[in-house]
């Protein structure tokens, strides 16, 4: 089976796990706290889900999922995500990420930003938008994440 690895739980994260369990992957989620914290969350969704450290995430995923504050970025493991897909739901926001001159200045965008953290893998961009909370609990049809994963896997 498939797995979809989380480097974050929050939100966005616990979205990313519902719909791809709906779909039928397995679902390995992490966070800075600790695996621990996660029991509730692992809990309400089921078996195909398991807590673990991000390391741990970033290994397991066939695809990987960071949905982290973007000046967490340094946090995020380099060499189990080598040669994967990396999936970036990152939204820089100064007043929480602190400063990032090459996103001030436009140099860089938050995805080349963790793609040049990760040079191995390949950085995508999903879900450029923090409105999350205003959108459905699923996708028009819970299908739509399977397909869009699949089409990163190639």
């Amino acid at each position: 089976m498939a797995t979809l690895g989380l480097i974050g739980s929050g939100n966005i994260g616990t979205t990313l796990a519902r719909l791809a369990i709906d779909v039928g992957l397995d679902v390995v989620l992490s966070n800075s706290r600790g695996p621990q914290t996660l029991s509730d969350v692992v809990t309400q969704l089921g078996p195909p889900a398991r807590a673990s450290t991000p390391p741990q995430a970033a290994a397991a995923g066939d695809w990987v999922v960071v949905t982290i504050p973007v000046g967490a970025i340094e946090a995020v493991p380099r060499d189990p995500l080598a040669g994967k897909t990396v999936i970036d739901t990152g939204n820089y926001f100064a007043p929480r990420d602190g400063s990032i001159p090459e996103l001030e200045t436009r140099e860089l965008t938050d995805s080349e930003l963790l793609q040049r953290h990760l040079p191995e893998a390949l950085v995508v961009k999903a879900f450029k938008d923090d409105r999350n909370r205003d959108q459905p609990a699923a996708p028009a049809s819970a299908a739509e994440i399977g397909v869009a994963l699949a089409a990163a896997r190639r």
